[in-house]
């Protein structure tokens, strides 16, 4: 029933939110005007009502007075009249029935404002007959304007109100339909929308309909109507009984406000004419067969009959219970479909889907279809080589056969021992497989032979392909040697450290390292690979008053080599220089003359001869002599003084000896 007196009465019944004692004037444009409330208080001031289009606007002039609001209606007959002529100005307007506009008019009497009109509160027909709004229809669309009211009394005309603006057209409604069920007997089609954010102004909608793929979207006159739900929602129901049997038709309905405004449309429902009678063929029965002759399965199916069917289209998925895609498509009359893009001992699920000329049947019941293994499996896989990348080995082979599925890895540690499964199934179908096996994961020390097989599509495997050989796996680090010390020989010292080959039978040998104090540190000693490994070094060439500092590295055969160890130093001192011995002071006529006896160190550099007069004065040197002298004249003492004198020898590293004690002589 298209009636706005319903939907009116519905929505005040849910107790919409009330719009309370708004600031007046409030302005809404819509298609067919723009309605001005100009107050929300029964019985109360009449007022002028002021327009003035935005762009002429100029200081004190451009307002154009539009409307005073008549006195309040005296009477049930005259609230009728003035509900009659509103209708002229909007085609959504109702004309009003006797019945009900008494009733609003005896609660009118009683009211105080327009909100103890309920539902009407918001029907700018009421509000104008009630002499509170006005619906100003001389307006242009696409153009703006700003009203404002004025009372009207006794005494003259009253202050302005503050103005609003408006845009013609207005906004549309925030209304959202979507569809839920429908039905269609062959005669009528019945449409079920729920409508979201609904307005208390909403005055209807517009029903669009189109024959699919024959016309356009039209306006079809369908009626319609509002039911209340549960927990206040609402719902559209929409009939056509103007459309034709068989017939496929699309629909789509346009929420229209009292003043005209259209709002979103709903999705697109299409909707197949038919009774019960005229629906698709029944599906009496599915099967799925193995046939591994053709390497397919077989799908066949019954109807009741190929009356009005199309097609019977067959969807496909790998599990019960999806997803299904469409996977091929069969003629009315075929009942049997062959899918050869299958694996043995895989599992597929079939649905049919007959299409009829204006309607599609129901799936079908879902059936399991599996081909059995029948294909041996003969050949192995070819060109097997591994390679160590970063600690890794990876192995690289070529495809056995075209239904392989996928390969297993074998290996062994010993010639004479068979072959064991290394790793799971590894999935693959490319026409080169690579595959990496982490050395971490292999124990140390040990060798291994490998070689694949193949898996095909059957689940039977093939043989061995070639074996490859992969080196034993050592220790990421060689140990460090531990424990350097220093040992005196008769010549030279003998350096030693622990023999590392208990902890990693892989050394082959060390290095030596030495560093004289402040100089470079030098690899002295490096084992040779034809000697046995050895934790020692003898180092002939030290000298006495030197230090040196030793380290040592092992090294195995992959070239790897430890840290260092540990330092170790030698240090021997130079023995210290012997003084001379037997020292004379003797007197002569030439002068006198100092004696000693031969030196024990026949390496003696020079000897020094120092004289003083007193034993508190500084010793003066006053002569150098060779190493190898015994005695030395002093010609330049004088007659009458007392000399001391006290001898050093010297080395050819400048180093001294002790000076003799001083012997004293007075020359006379």
């Amino acid at each position: 029933m298209k009636t706005l007196f319903l939907f009116c009465l519905l929505t005040g019944l849910l107790g919409l939110t009330t719009r309370g004692y708004a600031q007046f004037p409030t302005a809404k444009a819509g298609r067919y005007g723009v309605f001005v409330q100009m107050d929300n208080l029964l019985h109360g001031p009449r007022y002028v009502l002021e327009r003035l289009e935005t762009n002429t606007r100029s200081a004190n002039t451009g307002w154009q007075p539009v409307y005073t609001t008549d006195e309040p209606p005296r009477s049930a007959d005259v609230l009728l009249s003035r509900l009659t002529l509103l209708t002229r100005k909007n085609p959504l307007y109702e004309l009003p029935t006797d019945s009900l506009t008494r009733l609003l008019f005896d609660r009118y009497v009683n009211a105080a404002t327009a909100d103890s009109l309920e539902a009407y509160r918001w029907n700018p027909q009421y509000l104008e007959a009630f002499g509170l709004g006005y619906l100003d229809t001389a307006v242009v669309q696409g153009r703006r304007y700003d009203y404002r009211i004025r009372p009207l009394n006794a005494g003259g005309d009253g202050a302005s109100r503050s103005p609003v603006t408006v845009t013609v057209p207005g906004s549309k409604p925030a209304v959202q339909s979507h569809s839920l069920r429908h039905e269609a007997t062959g005669s009528v089609v019945k449409i079920t929308y729920h409508l979201k954010r609904h307005t208390p102004d909403l005055a209807g909608v517009k029903v669009l309909r189109a024959t699919y793929a024959q016309t356009d979207f039209a306006d079809c006159g369908a009626n319609w109507g509002f039911v209340r739900g549960k927990k206040d929602s609402v719902f559209l129901i929409v009939t056509d009984d103007n459309v034709r049997r068989k017939m496929l038709y699309q629909y789509v309905v346009i929420p229209i406000d009292i003043l005209g405004n259209e709002g979103q449309p709903s999705d697109t429902l299409t909707v197949a004419n038919l009774r019960h009678t005229d629906a698709l063929p029944t599906i009496l029965s599915v099967k799925a067969q193995s046939v591994e002759a053709s390497q397919a399965i077989r799908l066949s199916w019954q109807l009741s009959s190929t009356k009005d069917l199309r097609s019977v289209e067959i969807w496909r998925a790998n599990r019960f219970d999806g997803p299904y895609v469409r996977y091929g498509s069969a003629a009315p009359t075929d009942t049997v479909f062959m899918d050869t893009r299958v694996e043995p001992i895989e599992g597929y699920y079939y649905q049919l889907r007959p299409n009829g000329t204006c309607d599609q049947l129901s799936a079908s019941v879902r059936v399991p279809g599996m081909l059995k293994a029948s294909r041996p499996a003969v050949v192995a896989p070819s060109f097997l080589r591994v390679s160590e990348v970063r600690d890794t080995l990876r192995f690289t082979w070529q495809r056995a056969d075209f239904d392989t599925r996928g390969y297993y890895l074998y290996n062994s540690t010993d010639p004479q021992t068979p072959m064991q499964p290394y790793s799971g199934l590894i999935e693959s179908r490319d026409s080169v497989i690579t595959y990496a096996v982490p050395m971490r994961d292999l124990a140390l020390s040990t060798g291994y032979r490998w070689a694949v097989a193949a898996l095909n599509t059957s689940y039977n495997q093939g043989p061995l392909s070639n074996e490859v050989h992969s080196a034993m796996r050592l220790p990421e680090r060689v140990p460090t040697p531990l424990n350097p010390v220093v040992l005196r020989q008769e010549k030279g010292i003998l350096v030693v450290w622990d023999n590392m080959k208990d902890i990693d039978t892989y050394i082959t040998g060390y290095a030596v390292y030495r560093q004289e104090e402040k100089g470079n540190e030098t690899e002295v000693y490096r084992q040779r690979s034809d000697e046995p490994a050895r934790n020692a070094y003898a180092d002939t060439t030290v000298q006495a008053g030197k230090r040196y500092t030793y380290r040592v590295k092992a090294f195995r055969f992959d070239q790897k080599e430890s840290a260092f160890s540990t330092t170790a130093t030698f240090f021997q001192p130079l023995p210290p220089v012997l003084p001379l011995r037997g020292v004379k002071v003797l007197t002569s006529s030439q002068g006198v003359r100092v004696a000693w006896d031969e030196p024990i160190d026949q390496t003696l550099d020079k000897i020094v001869v120092y004289r003083y007069t007193d034993k508190t004065e500084r010793p003066r040197l006053i002569g150098t002599l060779p190493g190898r002298q015994t005695e030395y004249l002093d010609r330049d003492a004088t007659p009458g003084i007392a000399y001391y004198y006290t001898l050093v020898a010297v080395q050819t590293d400048k180093r001294e000896s002790e000076p003799t004690d001083p012997i004293g002589v007075e020359w006379r």
